[in-house]
């Protein structure tokens, strides 16, 4: 009897595991956005791209990677940008390396996914870390040596040295399926140039999500204002920037009442000047955007962009905005800190950051939420959550790399395992239980993920604009019709420039 139950439980079993497999299959993908931390979308039919894991409602989609591959104990060598300063410690990589398992979520998750790939393929997972990184890359380029497997960098470094020809096209290597869900799809698809791409994000590393914008909010001063509920506003889509205007636009007060209003006083909008970009960039203004041959064009004069800039200015400059570089970067070389510790204090009712700051919240007294930066109208389809160029990073691979089936594989199969091991701690146990004060919040996060925004003319600084309209901030200059005519001619030049540059690039 005891024999018969136990077949019977396990038939049903499989025939879950079947309607659950055909169920998937026929389900349309209606998301074309896709760096989706939770999407389980196969990327083959194989019926051995499928594997069940612990958890019974995922199952782990395989690689279309070959089987009994033996690498003979290569060292896969990738080189790290490291920067010693304080203010970029919470940007410095956790993703990429670890040595042995220390009960740390992040950490343990990256040691089990590298042990994994070492094991399969007998090889070993090894990273440099080099202020210098970018002089190491060159170097070894211009010379012709295979030194680095894979670099891992911020995205203003990477675009600065794309037309040096020192990365590889990531669609020539085999076995890298850039269309797979473990890949950034929206990186993929806005900052290629010309069908190529150098440089991308993926589930391998998390400083893309965590320099992800987004705004976080104080919930005892929401409630003392007695203001709507900021995540009702989301979900009736009714989140945009004239209502993050008019919520924050009465809140400042001198609170120590010395006729000065600094970093002792409250105000109902904080940010650094990065803002501005994410603003217009949720906003649906853009820099450059891309024409149907897959290249940069700019759209920094369009009304719609403009449009975006007068609703960033009206917010960031209002007597209510408090711009920290502005008023705290020359005078305190711990400003992030001092600012953060501002927004704990409750003296700042809604609070622009990137995703990375909200583990510094943890020990908060006043509970706190987290929002996608608002739309620029109810009838506009998406959010918009810019990876910060300055701080957001990505991979290219040399492209003095000897072996490409083998990088290939290698890379791939991290990827892969990262979106069953490091992406769910990072995601669900570490950002929504450790961190999120709320179950409003998973919805959140889930929008900002989705919603990525990698504006051609700003990761690639066309015409310089990115910088000067972040410095634009400093001043609270509004002008931003003449900088873009000032600025027309070298933004086409460098479109140009960067177009025949990469098409000269030898791979």
């Amino acid at each position: 009897m005891q024999k018969f139950k136990s077949i019977k439980i396990l038939s049903l079993l499989i025939i879950a595991l079947l309607f659950t497999l055909i169920s998937c299959s026929n389900e349309p993908n209606t998301e074309n956005n896709n760096n989706n931390i939770t999407e389980n979308q196969p990327v083959n039919t194989d019926d051995n791209s499928v594997q069940e894991t612990t958890d019974e409602s995922v199952f782990e989609i395989q690689p279309d990677l070959p089987e009994n591959m033996d690498f003979g104990g290569f060292d896969f060598r990738i080189l790290v940008r490291y920067y010693a300063s304080e203010n970029h410690t919470a940007y410095q990589a956790r993703d990429i390396f670890a040595e042995e398992e220390n009960g740390d979520p992040i950490n343990d998750a990256v040691y089990r996914r590298n042990r994994y790939v070492e094991d399969k393929y007998n090889c070993n997972i090894s990273q440099v870390l080099a202020e210098d990184h970018q002089k190491r890359l060159s170097n070894s380029v211009k010379a012709g040596s295979d030194d680095y497997d894979l670099y891992y960098t911020v995205f203003y470094d990477l675009s600065i040295d794309l037309t040096k020809g020192l990365y590889a096209d990531l669609n020539s290597f085999p076995y890298i399926n850039l269309d797979a869900p473990w890949w950034d799809h929206n990186a993929k698809d806005s900052i290629s140039i010309g069908g190529k791409l150098y440089f991308c994000p993926s589930d391998l590393i998390l400083l893309h999500n965590d320099s992800s914008s987004a705004i976080v909010f104080n919930k005892k001063l929401i409630k003392d204002y007695q203001m709507d509920d900021p995540y009702e506003l989301v979900l009736s889509n009714t989140w945009t920037v004239d209502r993050l205007i008019e919520m924050t636009k009465g809140v400042y007060k001198d609170l120590n009442g010395d006729g000065i209003m600094d970093k002792n006083d409250l105000y109902g909008f904080a940010c650094y000047r990065d803002a501005v970009m994410s603003i217009v960039h949720s906003a649906g203004g853009r820099i450059c955007e891309k024409d149907d041959n897959d290249l940069p064009y700019l759209t920094l004069g369009t009304e719609t962009t403009y449009t975006a800039f007068d609703k960033a200015f009206d917010l960031m400059y209002a007597p209510s905005g408090y711009n920290i570089h502005k008023e705290l970067e020359a005078q305190d070389p711990l400003f992030y800190s001092t600012a953060e510790n501002m927004f704990m204090n409750n003296q700042f009712l809604f609070y622009w950051i990137l995703l990375h700051d909200i583990e510094k919240f943890r020990n908060m007294d006043s509970d706190f939420g987290i929002l996608p930066v608002p739309k620029l109208t109810e009838a506009q389809e998406k959010y918009g959550s810019t990876v910060n160029r300055y701080h957001g990073q990505a991979l290219a691979i040399p492209v003095t790399v000897q072996d490409r089936e083998r990088n290939g594989i290698i890379l791939e199969a991290l990827t892969a395992k990262s979106k069953y091991t490091l992406i769910p701690e990072y995601y669900e146990r570490t950002l929504q239980r450790k961190v999120s004060r709320d179950s409003e919040s998973e919805a959140m996060l889930d929008i900002i993920f989705n919603s990525h925004v990698y504006d051609p003319g700003y990761v690639y600084n066309i015409g310089e604009y990115a910088w000067d309209i972040i410095m634009m901030t400093m001043r609270q200059n509004r002008d931003i019709v003449s900088l873009y005519e000032k600025r027309i001619n070298k933004a086409n030049k460098d479109i140009d420039k960067l177009i025949t540059a990469l098409g000269n690039l030898a791979e």
